[in-house]
């Protein structure tokens, strides 16, 4: 067992995918007011108690329970909090004086370790906690609290756009007669084997591109559709827009 005295707040998604992670390696304990059947899982009924037996408090709280669950907490303490929208000040505000804080914007598909992780605070605390969450998926540690925004708009809502984008393959495979379960299977396929393709090759994804788009052929005219309707623009706004929300909620 690892010397981390690990304490994960809040149990839902995110929470349950970093136990499940790092319970065979560390020592965690589990607290979450709003469960009520723990299943064999360590977790302390009482706040304090849970505070008492841990050096590490991994906060997976809803962004409007981050101040309360800070409030009540006496001796410094370091601290990860995955609370979209709240920035590094007002948690460190919150925190008792000395605290060590990370502020993580980690993705959905962390849950299957695949996540795409935004780190920003303490170095010192960095390099204790990289170890946690390297085989969650990738951190991206940036030395700008404000470029946690743009990972945000990126890898945050990320996952929407590319589910989004995988319906849109299947449905035009359905347009084309194929049944939809059929292009969905080849959809996500795809983009899976794509991106596994892209970050094996090492190489700009106008190059691979390029590979696969023959003169007069199949490729070159679906590519033109998609910038005929300004797909790449679009896809650049979405980012754009998302990362501005998020600046605009962490002003609130």
């Amino acid at each position: 067992m690892n010397e981390l005295k690990i304490g994960i707040a809040g149990f839902g998604n995110m929470g349950s995918a970093i136990y499940h992670s790092i319970k065979n390696e560390y020592s965690v304990v589990l607290y979450d007011p709003y469960i009520s059947k723990h299943e064999g899982l360590p977790f302390e009924i009482e706040f304090q108690e849970f505070i008492k037996k841990i050096n590490l408090l991994i906060l997976c709280v809803k962004p409007n329970q981050v101040e309360l669950f800070l409030s009540d907490i006496k001796q410094k303490m370091d601290i990860v909090s995955i609370a979209a929208g709240i920035d590094f000040q007002t948690i460190r505000d919150s925190s008792p004086s000395g605290s060590r804080i990370i502020r993580m914007m980690p993705n959905l598909p962390m849950v299957v370790g695949e996540g795409a992780i935004g780190v920003f605070g303490d170095d010192t605390l960095y390099e204790i906690i990289q170890p946690l969450f390297e085989n969650q998926g990738k951190l991206i540690h940036v030395k700008n609290e404000n470029l946690m925004n743009a990972i945000t708009g990126l890898s945050g809502s990320g996952p929407a756009y590319v589910f989004e984008f995988i319906h849109a393959l299947a449905e035009g495979g359905v347009k084309s007669g194929l049944s939809f379960q059929d292009s969905l299977d080849l959809a996500i396929q795809t983009v899976k084997g794509s991106a596994i393709y892209l970050e094996k090759m090492n190489l700009h994804p106008i190059e691979l591109r390029n590979r696969v788009t023959s003169p007069g052929g199949t490729t070159i005219n679906g590519l033109y559709e998609l910038e005929k309707n300004s797909f790449h623009a679009t896809v650049m706004g979405a980012v754009e827009k998302a990362s501005q929300r998020s600046e605009e909620l962490g002003r609130k």
